[in-house]
């Protein structure tokens, strides 16, 4: 990876991968990066993965490639292929989801951004690019503290203002230093999934650490299972979840409620999205009564504590 010019592994956590997505996610990754660990959730019985690679053809000895035999959920995958990464050393990883797509120059511009940042002399933590929503089309901004805004704002970024200081990043495409992972710490595992990117990038903001989306990188994500048409006095699009994922979001919310390192207006504004989440699948998503019956079941393991797979 000349263009870099640093080990950076990439970290893609894979369940019951579809070839149509994985193979394009590889073959981006594979001209960006020094190695691809796939640590693979999908149950033993099943090796969809290692026939998808036999098929592609890609040169194996790139691909360090883990089967944990059953989905143990993102946040172990993750961790795993971190370690792997640490243990071989890496100086960075970008992660990733099955589902994203990376430009041709995602990994080398996002690099850029974190040397330019840290040349500074900022403590950066980690770097994401913007994305945008494969289903809804729809390129989203970063959260981020504004001047005059009580609880925080989006940004874009501009040409004249590429990168965005953000609150949280999603997984995909993040670029973190492993020796920021000596002092945070990896990622909390009894999340399972959901929101497991969002306490981590708390949690990195709380150790000192700065958090930033560059317009210099850019990736396509799928965001949920597909559109869902939501009325709010006119009709908007938003990424809609099946029942089970409702479950894990809304109970991975109510933890992150009870973090004391999390600022309380974030806690506040994101509660009122996520009342906003409730209604948008109860009145207009395709398993209403389902779904409203595992959000509630969500809120109220979230409350007790009860965490880890469902």
């Amino acid at each position: 990876m000349n263009a870099t010019n640093s080990k950076i592994y990439a970290v893609i956590v894979a369940y019951l991968p579809d070839e149509t997505t994985l193979t394009p996610l590889l073959q981006r990754f594979s001209d960006q990066v020094s190695r691809i660990v796939i640590v693979d959730n999908t149950p033993k019985n099943d090796d969809r993965l290692v026939q998808q690679l036999i098929r592609t053809q890609f040169a194996l000895d790139q691909f360090a490639i883990v089967r944990l035999g059953d989905n143990l959920g993102i946040a172990t995958a993750l961790n795993v292929g971190i370690e792997i990464a640490r243990s071989e050393g890496a100086e960075f990883v970008v992660l990733s989801d099955q589902d994203s797509l990376p430009a041709a120059d995602m990994v080398p511009n996002l690099l850029a951004a974190y040397r330019t940042l840290t040349a500074d002399g900022i403590r950066v933590g980690a770097v994401g690019p913007t994305f945008a929503d494969l289903h809804t089309e729809l390129t989203y901004p970063f959260q981020a503290h504004i001047s005059g805004k009580f609880f925080y704002g989006h940004m874009r970024p501009v040409p004249e203002a590429p990168q965005i200081e953000a609150i949280t990043l999603i997984t995909s495409g993040t670029l973190i230093p492993l020796t920021v992972f000596d002092e945070v710490g990896t990622m909390r595992e009894d999340f399972f999934i959901d929101h497991v990117d969002i306490e981590w990038c708390h949690r990195a903001r709380a150790h000192g650490y700065r958090i930033y989306g560059t317009g210099w990188a850019r990736m396509a994500q799928r965001m949920g299972d597909e559109r869902l048409r939501v009325w709010y006095g006119r009709w908007h699009d938003e990424s809609a979840y099946n029942p089970l994922r409702i479950y894990y979001r809304l109970r991975n919310f109510v933890a992150l409620l009870r973090l004391d390192y999390i600022d309380w207006r974030w806690k506040t504004r994101n509660s009122l999205y996520w009342a906003k989440t409730i209604y948008a699948h109860t009145l207009f998503g395709k398993q209403k009564n389902k779904s409203l019956h595992m959000a509630l079941k969500g809120i109220w393991h979230g409350l007790r504590g009860r965490m880890g797979r469902y």
